[in-house]
């Protein structure tokens, strides 16, 4: 561990694990390593997420990567606190990371990652990943969103709220609300302050105070705080509430399946999933190749006709089909409407809100 990371960036390991526990990374687990699949030769460990996220990475990205170089890809299930485990004891077992942005972030500030070589990229071209997203040690490997998603039985087409002022006027827009608890990640700070008037290009650092006094005029509207991307779906299936902050994956399947909801992208909020390299990898030139690999434009381009989540790869849209286009959180027509949540403030403030926030919900 570097001085720096031992000096002000520094994080114990019991904030370690709240942090990255809040951020839904280490929920349901009880070993110290998950069981695992052993490196082999011509071969790297991907930490997976399972579900359809991982069925799709696998027919756009891990299948054709074995079909371009011969590199098995091996999926490993495993948590942020376990893969810093891995690294303090030197028994690595996961050669690439897949995860959210804060988590990602929180084994950076320790040391767990290696350094990404763009400059030994063939496949990618650095330059064209968003600059934001273009880290030493981490590099986002797509964008989703939360997004605010309305019944259209309720609020018709060219009738419906607009951004967070509009989703806090329950006045002119009425019904029963749902929003994201603590739990799924992060209480939603952000559209508060937005819905009281701060711009979105001036939200950080957050105003904790300014944001919860904004948070209480919704409370009474707010018939659940959504705890995971499931309830938060099934809340606006059911139409239990009839708009919600969600996010963009899940209100995009029920759409598909032919839900009356729409989504305005106002305001939206992004969030980066990250890939990086463990510090000790036993595959760590493959996982070079693998990055490399999966960044670049066509790659990116064929995700998303398996999962509407956007690519970093400014240049992948060349390779979006046009039904594709407007489901997707970075399309050039939304992205400027669009904020980029802060990793660097919630990582730093992550364990003090997730105190402030379960004493609030649970007040009159």
């Amino acid at each position: 561990m570097t001085e720096k990371l031992m000096s002000n960036h520094a994080i114990s390991r019991r904030d370690f694990l709240k942090g990255t526990a809040a951020f839904g990374i280490a929920a349901g687990t009880t070993t110290l390593y998950a069981p695992y699949v052993k490196a082999a030769a011509g071969q790297i460990v991907v930490r997976g997420l399972g579900g359809a996220y991982e069925a799709a990475m696998m027919k756009a990205v891990y299948e054709p990567f074995t079909a371009e170089t011969g590199i098995k890809v091996a999926v490993q299930p495993a948590t942020a606190a376990q893969i810093r485990a891995m690294v303090e004891a030197k028994r690595v077992r996961i050669d690439v990371v897949d995860l959210l942005d804060v988590a990602q972030l929180s084994l950076d500030r320790i040391g767990a990652l290696d350094a990404i070589a763009y400059d030994k990229m063939t496949y990618t071209r650095p330059d064209d990943i968003q600059a934001s997203v273009r880290r030493p040690n981490m590099v986002g490997n797509l964008f989703f969103a939360t997004v605010l998603v309305y019944n259209t039985e309720v609020f018709p087409a060219g009738a419906h709220p607009k951004g967070w002022s509009q989703f806090w006027d329950v006045k002119r827009f009425p019904g029963a609300r749902t929003l994201a608890d603590q739990k799924s990640g992060a209480a939603e700070l952000e559209f508060a302050l937005l819905a009281d008037g701060v711009a979105k290009d001036a939200l950080y650092p957050l105003d904790v105070d300014r944001a919860f006094k904004s948070l209480g005029r919704i409370k009474s509207s707010v018939v659940k705080w959504w705890d995971t991307g499931a309830v938060s779906a099934q809340m606006l299936e059911l139409k239990e509430a009839v708009i919600g902050g969600i996010w963009n994956g899940r209100a995009q399947a029920l759409i598909d399946n032919g839900a009356p909801l729409a989504i305005d992208w106002t305001e939206a909020k992004q969030q980066v999933q990250y890939w990086g390299i463990v510090k000790g990898a036993q595959n760590s030139e493959n996982a070079q190749r693998f990055i490399d690999f999966a960044l670049q434009p066509e790659v990116q381009g064929n995700l998303t006709q398996v999962i509407a989540y956007g690519p970093t790869n400014t240049k992948a849209f060349e390779y979006v089909r046009p039904e594709d286009l407007a489901k997707l959180p970075s399309a050039p027509d939304y992205f400027p409407l669009t904020f980029q949540q802060n990793p660097e403030w919630w990582t730093d403030h992550l364990s003090e809100i997730g105190s402030r926030w379960q004493a609030w919900v649970l007040s009159k």
